[in-house]
Formats: structure tokens, C-alpha cells, sequence
């Protein structure tokens, strides 16, 4: 006696289903891809400033004078909670007796003319004047999901040089093969 053509109840509620998975993957791919581009940001961020700092570290190293240091000296901001919180992590030693630890805001980092360079609300950077490194009190998050505060230029420097030795590798091999053909 059912006579009528189209979807049935069931068909509809499968056809929802397939759709909501539809787009909850394309939400979850386009904001795997936004957290990527955002922590890339941080990390070329943190390489801005550490270039900045190592520039106002080679000033101080020929002039000996405090006021071409920017930010304020860790100590001085110890109890502020942000740090506080980052210094319990023990990522860096306050106590190093060469480390010069300076903790960098957004008005430091206007004042280094690095004006392009935005740190999120609540968070800062904290530099060591010797040896140029800097710290994000938020840290950013790698594709494995494992937290850095600190850049990790030995890996790029290394995964680099494996390319250069893959290239210079296949250029022999090419040559190589020039020469067998003559």
C-alpha cells in the first residue's frame, strides 16, 4: 500500500551520519593545519628574536653597558606567576652564573623594532644574553604533540645537512653516469 517514492527514515539518518562524519574530518584537518601554521609562526617568532638578541649581545660585549640590554632581568620577575609557573617546569637554570636572563613583553619586543612580532596574551620571552637562546613561557607544540619552549635549530641544521649530502651524493652518481656513457 506505500506507494510513495523517496527516502526512507532510514536511508535519511545514514545519509545525516555520512554527512556529520563528512565534516567533522574536514574540521578537524583544517584546524590540525591552522595549529600547524600558528606554531610555525611561534618558531619563526623566537628566531627573530634570538637574531635580535645575539645583535644586542655583541653591543654589550663591545660596550660593557647594561642599558643596551632590553627587557627585564629574570630575578626581578621572579614571583610573577607566568614565571613562576615556567620556572617550576625547570627548563632553563636561573642559577647559571653565566647566563644573563632577561624576560622580554610586547613592549620589549617593539623596542627591539620587531614590531612584527606579536606574543600571545599572558605569555613572554625569556633570553639568555650569552647564549642568545630564547625561551616561549607557552611553549609550542610539535606534529607528535610534544611541547618546546626553547627553538631546536640543531634539528633543521641537521636534517639540512642530510639533504646537502643526499644532493651531493646524486650529482656524482649523474656524473658518474655521463662519464659511463662516454
Amino acid at each position: 500500500m506505500k506507494s510513495e517514492k523517496g527516502l526512507t527514515f532510514i536511508s535519511t539518518a545514514i545519509l545525516v551520519v555520512v554527512i556529520a562524519a563528512i565534516t567533522f574530518g574536514v574540521v578537524y584537518f583544517v584546524r590540525l593545519q591552522l595549529d600547524k601554521g600558528k606554531n610555525e609562526d611561534i618558531k619563526t617568532d623566537m628566531l627573530l628574536v634570538e637574531a635580535k638578541v645575539q645583535k644586542l649581545s655583541g653591543e654589550y660585549i663591545l660596550e660593557k653597558e647594561e642599558d643596551i640590554l632590553i627587557g627585564t632581568k629574570l630575578k626581578d620577575m621572579e614571583e610573577e606567576t607566568i614565571i613562576k609557573e615556567f620556572l617550576e617546569k625547570e627548563i632553563l637554570n636561573k642559577d647559571e652564573k653565566e647566563a644573563k636572563y632577561y624576560v622580554l613583553d610586547q613592549n620589549n619586543i617593539n623596542e627591539m623594532e620587531l614590531e612584527n612580532v606579536e606574543l600571545e596574551k599572558d605569555s613572554y620571552y625569556i633570553v639568555d644574553y650569552n647564549s642568545s637562546k630564547v625561551y616561549y613561557t607557552k611553549g609550542y607544540s610539535d606534529e607528535e604533540g610534544e611541547v618546546h619552549y626553547l627553538v631546536e635549530k640543531e634539528e633543521k641544521q641537521s636534517s639540512q645537512e642530510e639533504k646537502e649530502v643526499g644532493n651531493k651524493e646524486e650529482k656524482k652518481e649523474d656524473s658518474k653516469k655521463v662519464d659511463e656513457k662516454k
